[in-house]
């Protein structure tokens, strides 16, 4: 199990997942999203609007690949209602490698015959209807709870590097079981945590890939996975220390640098506090990361790019900014991401907390967003992307009261917060 980003994920699930063969590309994809929601704790209970938005699809769709993966023997769904309310309730997803997960065809509830849910619903018949409509909704009956397809539906995605892309995002830890036998792991295995682990680490678009595999495979599994566990800590440290520049990862690994980190980096609770996407703490964590220089070298052009810029197509100056914004500040434009493709916060230093007192929340679209949007854009910074992808409301420093253009106002509450942040950092460092 591990933390990542404010959510509790399980890798031994997300692993199990991708194993997985003989599965159409679409049908795996609602796998791995369910595998990714899993909580060793609690479970699995996405709803059925955030399993088509990860899944970017169509409900009618996910649905019908649940019913594939029900099927097959790898998921179980179980539908519930809240006996206070009467209300509907996310189903739970058993998945196949869970401690007693029989499939339906093996429930004695079922008589051993699988129950044949409505592609449009998603729910087993294992409960009373929660609803007056009939308990197997179809598309033929008007009254489906479910059959009304979302407006303007996202075709589906048909290409397996969607799931390595969300793997290599999805943190850089193992779960318990994973590390009890680390040399059982094979090398390609150990290449995907490698690419996970590196993907996260600030040098990743610069860094030559071969050198750090050359490096990662120089350790032994253990050291590996500690390398991994704790490099967060060392960009963490670094970061407060004021270094502009973090080494490549291949030099983290060959030097073996989290070992001089101190152990209260790793141990310490109040480190481990998370935070909801777009919410005060989280907007924290992200103008406290935006304080800091770029990191990386110049932008580098490709050859295309080049030319275009030769033949006037496009001005190096923007081409310049866009690159800074993108790739200056990693760990901004990591959990923006996170934040807006699957609503998942993250970790907030203890020394940050107090500065949440100093945000207040702007109505996405307004003058005074929009006067945000030009002051990032002003500094170089990496902003959140389309509006429609936000949720109504994103916190950001306060701006004071009083009659002055939105412009002046949010430079004022930047400069609160910079003064306050630069006050905890000085205090970091003599400590």
């Amino acid at each position: 199990m591990v933390r990542f980003g404010g959510a509790v994920m399980s890798h031994r699930a997300t692993n199990w997942a991708v194993e997985q063969r003989g599965l159409k590309p679409a049908t795996k994809i609602v796998l791995w999203q369910l595998a990714d929601r899993h909580n060793p704790d609690h479970g699995c209970f996405p709803s059925q609007k955030q399993l088509a938005h990860d899944c970017e699809m169509s409900r009618s769709s996910v649905n019908t690949h649940l019913a594939i993966l029900e099927e097959r023997g790898l998921i179980r769904r179980i539908q519930a209602r809240n006996d206070r309310t009467f209300q509907q309730e996310n189903t739970r997803y058993l998945l196949a490698f869970e401690d007693g997960f029989e499939p339906v065809s093996c429930n004695a509830q079922s008589g051993g015959i699988p129950p044949k849910p409505c592609p449009e619903t998603g729910h087993g018949n294992t409960g009373d209807p929660v609803s007056n409509s009939g308990p197997i909704p179809c598309p033929e009956n008007r009254d489906s709870r479910v059959q009304n397809l979302d407006t303007n539906p996202v075709r589906e995605p048909v290409r397996e590097p969607v799931i390595e892309r969300e793997r290599a995002g999805a943190g850089n830890g193992e779960d318990a079981e994973d590390r009890s036998e680390p040399l059982a792991v094979s090398r390609e295995t150990w290449k995907r945590r490698l690419k996970r682990a590196h993907g996260l680490w600030p040098t990743h678009t610069v860094d030559s890939s071969a050198t750090a595999e050359k490096a990662w495979f120089a350790l032994d599994p253990d050291e590996r996975l500690e390398a991994a566990d704790r490099q967060a800590d060392y960009v963490a440290i670094s970061r407060r220390l004021g270094r502009t520049k973090i080494c490549a990862y291949a030099v983290y690994l060959s030097e073996k640098r989290w070992l001089k980190l101190p152990r209260k980096a790793a141990t310490d609770p109040a480190a481990g506090r998370s935070a909801p996407p777009f919410g005060k703490l989280w907007g924290v964590v992200r103008f406290a990361d935006l304080m800091r220089p770029a990191y990386g070298p110049a932008p580098h052009f490709t050859k295309t790019e080049e030319r275009l810029i030769e033949a006037g197509s496009a001005d190096r100056d923007v081409l310049t900014r866009q690159k800074r914004a993108r790739d200056g500040w990693p760990a901004v434009t990591d959990m923006q991401e996170r934040a807006v493709r699957h609503r998942k916060g993250v970790s907030v230093p203890a020394e940050l907390v107090p500065l949440g007192e100093l945000f207040g929340r702007v109505r996405v679209g307004s003058e005074l967003w929009a006067a945000w949007q030009r002051l990032h854009e002003e500094t170089g910074w990496p902003w959140f992307g389309p509006d429609g992808q936000l949720p109504d409301w994103v916190y950001m420093p306060a701006v004071a009261d009083g009659p002055w253009p939105p412009d002046d106002l949010v430079r004022g509450a930047l400069a609160v917060f910079e003064t306050e942040w630069r006050a905890i950092m000085e205090r970091e460092a003599a400590e």
